[in-house]
């Protein structure tokens, strides 16, 4: 007779290896260099981290939505209307674009003056909604590191709960890294020159969101 016990231990063993090997997956491909990355890294450079929290908010909001519209099937109707894919790619792009000229043009924040680079709840919504690679991404999630659960309603729930979990990660992480940045560039030059690369970086990571997505 099998040993149920031990059954049962392999099973929660593999459930185990697969929610670490999805949260690692999750991390590394929603924390991914890319605009929102820039934004977040700009701000805390320029602000009280606590000024970062709506920006935060906001992403979590849009990576949440962007999980649960991929997973109901909004990649298929993007790629069955190819022109819908093209329109939110360029309003994506254009976006960014918009918000790295504002970065660029706003005054540089000084010990004297209040800072200004700040990016709030819509925009970290938009930056998600908006970029056809944050639902590729998850589609790369779902087929290939979807957690071993015979519901798909809980396993898709399941990775909601994942992403979530690495989305405050690596938000928080990208956040406090424009703040250490901030403490060691405290001159007006240092930090306008940190603004334009921030800016650059910015427009660059454009290009990924005009990248036809992948089957």
């Amino acid at each position: 007779m099998a040993d149920l016990s031990d059954d049962s231990g392999l099973r929660l063993l593999l459930m185990l290896e697969s929610l670490i090997t999805l949260g690692l997956a999750a991390v590394f491909l929603i924390g991914a260099p890319g605009p929102a990355a820039m934004a977040l890294a700009a701000t805390g450079a320029d602000h009280k981290l606590h000024k970062g929290l709506p920006l935060i908010y906001g992403l979590i909001a849009g990576v949440l939505l962007t999980g649960l519209l991929t997973s109901i099937g909004m990649l298929a109707l993007l790629e069955r209307w190819p022109e819908s894919r093209l329109i939110m790619q360029l309003a994506g792009g254009l976006f960014i674009l918009i918000m790295a000229l504002k970065m660029l043009r706003l005054p540089v924040a000084d010990d004297s003056t209040e800072a200004k680079v700040h990016f709030g709840f819509r925009s970290g919504i938009l930056m998600n909604i908006l970029n056809p690679k944050a639902y590729a991404t998850f589609m790369v999630l779902i087929t290939k590191f979807m957690p071993p659960i015979a519901s798909k309603l809980l396993s898709v729930m399941v990775l909601e709960m994942v992403s979530l979990v690495a989305t405050v990660m690596v938000t928080f992480g990208w956040l406090l890294f424009g703040g250490v940045l901030g403490r060691f560039i405290s001159t007006a030059a240092g930090r306008k020159k940190m603004q334009v690369i921030f800016a650059c970086l910015m427009i660059i990571f454009i290009l990924p969101v005009l990248i036809a997505i992948p089957d």
